[in-house]
């Protein structure tokens, strides 16, 4: 009974597929089958009308002809599908990035400043004990903790997701804790975790990112290739180019620096470094806890 229930619903799927697939490829392969068989016809009438005289002659060269003309036409039809299809690709590509432009823009950014506002607001209207219990502590590092991994993680997937056939990520985010009193920065977490920055930046680097990222209540660092091409936060080597690096500041605190590193600079596009200043807010945010 189940599987003569089944049935019906495995052919409507296998026929749906078919067709999608027909949508797909079948133009395609027919268009390949009429060009092979006009080739092999061309084959075949050279050697028939070889030997032959007046007339036949003339036919067989008009029907070798035709078919050549076939091919080529089939081949010109075939461009040009292809030709169309990548247009049509390239204006999905477009307004894929317009929507994720309109998204981070309208949504993202609006709503990271708010929930970071309200953060605010709150530690200063309800600011934490001086004695606060171990329990509680380790609650509010865990939970941390877990909104960084979260920062990570989408900062990866949302700018150059992994691809095919290994699907490794290509992208690697890392946090930078600050240290007012020594000035410098300690790697606090990086994702993926197989090919992790330096754990220490030396004092060279530390000035570099205190001067260019955290003065001056924080400005975005973007390695594109045009306007910057190099920096101390990508050495020669690592198998990164494209840097985004924003600061993480609540109020006059000066947190880190969150930096998304990426294989080749056509990884970034201009809405990416909003996605990332919101991304450093939301991060802000669950340090004003504290």
């Amino acid at each position: 009974m189940g599987l003569y229930g089944r049935r019906p619903s495995m052919i409507a799927e296998l026929h749906v597929r078919m067709t999608q697939w027909l949508a797909r490829r079948g133009i395609h392969y027919l268009f390949l089958l009429f060009s092979a068989a006009l080739g092999v016809a061309v084959a075949v009438v050279s050697v028939w009308a070889d030997g032959t005289t007046g007339a036949d002659k003339e036919r067989w060269a008009l029907i070798a002809g035709v078919s050549a003309f076939g091919v080529v036409l089939i081949t010109h039809f075939e461009k040009r599908l292809v030709e169309k299809a990548k247009k049509r690709a390239e204006e999905r590509a477009i307004r894929a990035e317009a929507d994720m432009t309109m998204l981070y823009s309208t949504t993202l950014r609006p709503l990271s400043d708010k929930v970071k506002a309200l953060t605010a607001l709150y530690a200063t209207a309800a600011p934490l004990p001086s004695s606060v219990p171990s329990q509680t502590v380790f609650d509010l590092d865990q939970a941390r903790k877990d909104i960084l991994d979260q920062v990570l993680l989408g900062a990866i997937a949302l700018t150059a997701p992994p691809v095919g056939p290994s699907f490794i990520p290509r992208a690697r985010c890392s946090f930078y804790l600050y240290d007012a009193t020594t000035g410098g920065f300690t790697l606090a977490r990086s994702l993926p975790g197989y090919r992790t920055p330096r754990a220490v930046i030396d004092p060279v680097g530390a000035a570099h990112m205190k001067n260019e990222i955290l003065a001056g209540g924080g400005k975005t660092f973007r390695i594109d290739g045009a306007q910057v091409t190099q920096s101390y936060l990508v050495p020669a080597g690592t198998g990164y180019k494209a840097v985004i690096a924003v600061p993480v500041i609540h109020g006059t605190r000066e947190i880190g620096v969150l930096s998304l590193d990426a294989p080749s600079f056509s990884d970034f596009i201009d809405p990416h470094v909003t996605l990332m200043e919101s991304l450093a807010d939301i991060l802000a945010a669950s340090y004003a806890l504290k």
